[in-house]
């Protein structure tokens, strides 16, 4: 997650506690320019600065490093391809495989996708 996306989760846990930026950063002691920076995704966040933000905003470090929209579009795709013919048994009898055994099914599938295993 880049610079913008945790300036965006910064922005928004900000607003949801109602606060203004001249009041969340007099409480973490920096300047507001600074925190429309980090906001913006214009200026790195230290650890320990989004650690001391989400104590004044009453969230979790992870808050701001996960990416609910990119977890719902991935939700999204599974959901897509546990509805195709075959694949969700696939998936489900690859699981108990062990590593060398699923890349073999891994590299039989990639081999009948090149078009090999079909003359």
């Amino acid at each position: 997650m880049g610079y913008k996306e945790i300036g965006r989760m910064l922005q928004k846990a900000r607003e949801e506690a109602g606060l203004s930026q001249e009041e969340l950063a007099r409480k973490m002691g920096c300047t507001q320019a600074s925190l429309s920076n980090y906001e913006l995704g214009k200026r790195r966040i230290y650890t320990a600065d989004l650690q001391r933000i989400g104590e004044i905003l009453g969230r979790s470090i992870t808050y701001f490093l996960e990416n609910p929209e990119e977890d719902q579009m991935l939700n999204n795709s599974l959901l897509k391809i546990l509805k195709e013919p075959y694949l969700k048994e696939i998936l489900y009898l690859a699981r108990d495989l062990k590593p060398a055994q699923r890349k073999l099914v891994l590299d039989f599938i990639k081999w009948q996708k090149s078009g090999e295993g079909n003359k």
